[in-house]
């Protein structure tokens, strides 16, 4: 596959399943180009091998939220980095919510020089008083707008939209419920990406399950719904057959799945 196209490097949880690790999203915007990843849960940097990927193409980690299971290999990254085989490292952006300075400080105390990174750029944003942000990213020749909104998964924690420069509009919630002001953001865009994280029946404050990620997806009149983040509770193809169920046009995610980013 080539041109933009998104991998999922973890679809899972946190809890051990084969096939579906923690959560990690790589986005490539342009053929050549540098990755961004989506959160980056713990497996997800020996994911980017199954994909023919290594550390030298991911240009930008975007966090939604600092739970380990979306942002433990951020250490393990950085750590990678510092590696002597390592022969070309580009320069590298994290952006995340207000506590992601204090990840970095406190992955410092932790680990040291051997997380320490001159060329790593990190950008801290709060959201304004109607809960928003926008910027851009550069990745390479190529400059990717992005916007977030927050989402009450955790005080800071935020979903995110991407606008890519093939005119290709991606949504991911990250962690959330059923909050409108992630479908008001995700609004019309070709690929909503949302958590699955539990069946239905079993429905748990500040996560979806698929009858909550359709309905989600409907609000936000998203071309298209990538089911994810599912627990080992949630069979795939059951929770995509429900949100088809609602009108949703769902499919299931797994770890490696590569869909090509391309607007119709």
């Amino acid at each position: 596959m080539t041109g933009a196209r998104l991998a999922v490097l973890g679809a899972g949880s946190i809890l051990p399943r084969p096939g579906y690790g923690s959560s990690g999203y790589a986005v490539c915007p342009a053929a050549g180009a540098p990755w961004m990843l989506f959160d980056c849960g713990p497996g997800t940097l020996r994911a980017l091998g199954a994909l023919h990927l290594g550390v030298e193409d991911v240009g930008a980690v975007v966090l939604s939220h600092y739970h380990p299971d979306h942002c433990l290999d951020l250490a393990a990254l950085l750590f990678a980095r510092r590696n002597p085989e390592l022969t070309r490292k580009p320069p590298l952006e994290v952006i995340g919510p207000v506590g992601l300075l204090a990840l970095h400080a406190g992955l410092g105390t932790t680990f040291g020089r051997w997380v320490e990174d001159p060329s790593v750029t990190w950008r801290e944003f709060a959201v304004d008083e109607d809960g928003r942000w926008s910027g851009a990213l550069a990745l390479g020749d190529h400059t990717l707008q992005l916007a977030a909104a927050a989402n009450g998964h955790t005080p800071n924690s935020v979903s995110w939209r991407v606008s890519l420069p093939s005119h290709f509009e991606l949504g991911y919630t990250g962690d959330t419920g059923e909050v409108a002001a992630v479908a008001e953001l995700c609004r019309d865009v070709d690929l909503f990406v949302a958590e699955c994280a539990f069946p239905a029946g079993q429905e748990a404050e500040h996560h979806l399950t698929p009858h909550s990620a359709a309905r989600l997806a409907l609000a936000a009149r998203a071309k298209s719904l990538l089911l994810t983040h599912f627990y080992p509770s949630v069979d795939p193809a059951e929770a995509v057959a429900q949100a088809r169920a609602l009108g949703a046009p769902a499919f299931a995610a797994h770890d490696g799945l590569c869909v090509s980013l391309v607007a119709r």
